[in-house]
């Protein structure tokens, strides 16, 4: 029953069928990898840049610093429009300064996968159940120099896969981890352009009903730039690149694992993990917001444009997304989120 759940939720997170590996394929609570903020999916899914914002609590922490409101963001989103109704992903963030201390930051994720038929281990049905997963963060953001910012993550997992094992398993499909994303952010001194990097999801491997066999969380590294390339009174242009690769392997510690992750497959197949995210966004008088990006997933098989637009009024602001994302598990995926500032 777990093996089945993973190879399901990896098919819609990465676009990719149930026979094609990946690397993220050896880890578990796979919703980590989901991006919140329909902005941010409008725009390829690239901001590890994103500053003063709180959907820094997940893409790099120390993009919080800065900051000097107060902020809240909601998003939700169907996952698996074209397939199934009852699989959905909820984000909640807040984040505000702390005078004299930084920022701060706490969100809360939720992805339903849904309900299931539990079977024994000759095909007779049993009933059904609910799956899903949960976590819970905190980060903390601040400048270290005029230009330079740094950022932590804290976070509390809890993956409910199901009430009882399967066969003659004894236990509950349910575990729980802890784990931390470290990020850092530059201000070059090149007007409009910043650097940044962000080390998400570094924790202990979570177990279910069988220590032994404790999977590795969805380690990760992202780099990026972004540069507004046009800032005047009425138009803006910004655009943004990311590249991601993921550190997981079952083998070794959590610690070894950062290391070797980068070489352990040939050169070819190495570089095929890395994915890139590219995005553009026009912004006219800081109310509307047009964007575009481009996902590209070699080795998940997720190759997709995304679009969107944004709009905002006073202290609110909402955002769309729309991920064509032909011919895979995502499909026609929509995405909706929306940002309130005092």
């Amino acid at each position: 029953m777990r093996k089945w759940t993973l190879i399901g939720v990896l098919g819609v997170l990465l676009g990719a069928s149930p026979s094609h590996a990946t690397n993220e394929s050896q880890a578990a609570v796979l919703a980590l990898l989901i991006e919140p903020g329909a902005w941010i999916g409008a725009m390829g899914g690239s901001f590890v840049t994103l500053s003063q914002d709180v959907l820094c609590t997940y893409y790099n922490p120390a993009g919080l610093a800065g900051q000097r409101d107060r902020q809240l963001t909601f998003m939700h989103t169907n996952w698996l429009p074209a397939l199934v109704s009852d699989m959905y992903y909820e984000y909640f963030g807040y984040s505000q300064y702390w005078k004299g201390w930084g920022n701060v930051g706490v969100a809360f994720t939720f992805f339903n996968m849904g309900k299931q038929v539990y079977t024994t281990e000759y095909g007779v049905e049993q009933g059904t159940f609910h799956s899903y997963d949960a976590a819970l963060s905190f980060s903390y953001g601040t400048y270290m120099s005029k230009r330079l910012a740094v950022g932590l993550t804290l976070k509390f997992i809890y993956s409910h896969l199901a009430e009882m094992g399967a066969g003659q398993e004894r236990g509950k499909g349910i575990g729980s981890s802890v784990a931390m994303d470290l990020g850092v952010l530059y201000y070059t001194s090149i007007p409009g352009l910043k650097v940044g990097a962000a080390l998400r999801n570094v924790g202990p491997k979570i177990s279910y009903i069988d220590v032994a066999q404790a999977d590795p969380l969805p380690t990760h590294i992202t780099v990026g730039a972004s540069w507004k390339v046009l800032d005047t009174e009425y138009n803006d242009i910004l655009v943004v690149l990311d590249l991601y690769k993921p550190l997981v392997r079952r083998e070794g510690t959590r610690l070894e694992a950062l290391f070797s992750a980068w070489a352990d497959e040939e050169g070819k197949e190495e570089l095929e993990q890395i994915d890139v995210h590219f995005g553009v966004e026009y912004t006219y008088s800081s109310f509307l917001a047009l964007r575009a990006g481009y996902s590209y997933d070699k080795d998940g098989e997720l190759k997709t444009p995304t679009f969107g637009f944004g709009l905002k009024y006073n202290w609110i602001q909402m955002d769309y997304a729309y991920f064509p994302a032909r011919n895979t598990a995502l499909e026609d995926n929509q995405r909706f989120s929306i940002t309130l500032r005092w």
